[in-house]
């Protein structure tokens, strides 16, 4: 079985870009998503550039609920506030469809894959921050946007169901156990080995988010921070490595797709 260890939030701030390449560098998580409007963005951009990524596979995470669009607020009117920041993830996942601008959130899309390249970056898989772009207002504009640009990408069936009309390369499965009250060692292990039980030849992803112990400004920008070390460790567990070779699981990303 191959797995995927996919870490969201490159570029959230210097503390978890830190984790996260620490992670790369372990060889457990072996792709990573950078997010292009946060304060740590060109840290992570540095950080690739100098090679710590090393062979890891760098995507883009589309964010349509933290920080600024990349588009001018006017050009995003129902996707932000008053004050042309995002709108939190509470208020945009209680909109209808009639209240969110889909042709606005597909061009914020476009504008962030555009300004990725424009940093250095050649994403090589998409996914989003808190499954904005897959809640029922916004997902036919987020499934046009990857069929346009024809990258893989984390499964659109998360939050809702429904995948019909996506023509590019996902993994068969996507799990997000490994998350808050969800983060231990042995859960992951019990959840890994259920699938293996099932399904013999499959690609399972689990998202993760990895931080540091002590960052203050991640706690200024996130709810969740101090489970991130508790990821950082187990993410890093040269024994969790040799556990997965034992059984016959093989980390990977999303180039194998």
């Amino acid at each position: 079985m191959k797995l995927i260890m996919n870490a969201d939030d490159f570029g959230l701030t210097e503390g978890v870009n830190q984790a996260i390449i620490q992670c790369l560098q372990a060889g457990i998580v072996q792709s990573t998503t950078l997010m292009v409007n946060q304060p740590g963005t060109l840290d992570a951009i540095t950080r690739m550039k100098k090679g710590e990524c090393g062979d890891a596979d760098v995507g883009l995470h589309i964010t349509l609920t933290s920080g600024k669009p990349v588009l001018e607020p006017e050009k995003v009117r129902s996707l932000v506030d008053n004050n042309g920041y995002f709108l939190k993830k509470p208020e945009l996942f209680s909109r209808q469809l009639s209240e969110v601008d889909q042709e606005q959130a597909y061009q914020e899309m476009h504008a962030q894959y555009a300004c990725a390249l424009a940093l250095g970056l050649e994403p090589s898989h998409i996914d989003t921050h808190h499954f904005a772009a897959t809640i029922p207002s916004i997902k036919h504009a987020f499934i046009r946007f990857l069929n346009d640009i024809g990258l893989p990408a984390r499964r659109v069936d998360v939050m809702t169901e429904g995948m019909r009309d996506l023509t590019v390369a996902t993994p068969d499965i996507f799990d997000i156990g490994f998350f808050d009250e969800g983060v231990s060692l042995s859960r992951l292990k019990g959840y890994l080995l259920e699938y293996q039980a099932q399904f013999t030849h499959t690609c399972v992803e689990f998202m993760c988010h990895p931080g540091l112990a002590d960052d203050p400004l991640l706690q200024s920008l996130s709810s969740y921070s101090d489970k991130r070390f508790e990821e950082l460790q187990i993410l890093t567990d040269p024994q969790f490595k040799l556990w997965l070779k034992q059984h016959k699981i093989t980390p990977t990303n999303f180039s194998a797709l």
